[in-house]
């Protein structure tokens, strides 16, 4: 069978806020907003509400709910619901940090079942780093993530490849800024989509 593929530019923004109780725990809510078809129209409206457990200075543990509002075919938006739970290990080399993450994931479906009543998810692996420039507020990272979904209880595919390359740029007490370019490369579908992204980011600690 033919693939074909499809492409599209999107840009997407997003502002978040967390807060750090103690050593080990941290809540954190964003927004987020997503332009597509060359970023002339408004698609995606979404919120995500996160709480972290850090067990140590290299594990941490977290889970995460995300409200959407996607617009569909008829340019009605529709409601969503997606839950994830992650791990993440991170290790510290000089002025390198290194990361992988592990995250399940239903995906984005009216919460845990589809129209069908089969359950839908996705396993997400993602490798990351990001370089500390002395005396410098622009932070470079990069990473690959990989998508696995898992469907009707046994069916197992790569669904997706994404790649980002981006900058922090810190506010020092005021936050930081994040800049990115992202690209998604959509795996063993029908209409294959590569999506380019740019992406703008605020984020907030206290």
């Amino acid at each position: 069978q033919e693939t074909k593929v499809v492409t599209d530019m999107e840009q997407w923004t997003s502002i978040s806020i967390s807060k750090e109780f103690n050593k080990h725990w941290k809540l954190s809510l964003g927004q987020e907003f997503r332009f597509t078809q060359d970023m002339s129209r408004f698609d995606t409206y979404l919120v995500d509400l996160g709480v972290d457990y850090k067990l140590n200075k290299h594990f941490s543990f977290g889970l995460n709910y995300r409200f959407y509002q996607n617009k569909n075919s008829d340019e009605i938006f529709k409601t969503q619901h997606r839950f994830s739970t992650d791990i993440q290990y991170k290790h510290k080399l000089n002025r390198f940090t290194l990361a992988y993450r592990i995250r399940l994931q239903n995906k984005d479906e009216s919460f845990f079942t589809s129209s069908t009543g089969d359950n839908l998810y996705n396993i997400r692996n993602k490798f990351s780093v990001e370089y500390n420039i002395n005396n410098f507020k622009l932070d470079p990272f990069f990473d690959v993530e990989l998508y696995r979904s898992i469907e009707n209880a046994g069916s197992t595919e790569l669904s997706k490849l994404r790649w980002t390359l981006g900058v922090n740029y810190s506010l020092k007490k005021y936050g930081a800024v994040e800049l990115f370019y992202r690209l998604d490369n959509e795996l063993n579908q029908t209409y294959n989509k590569d999506t380019y992204i740019i992406g703008l980011g605020y984020k907030f600690s206290f």
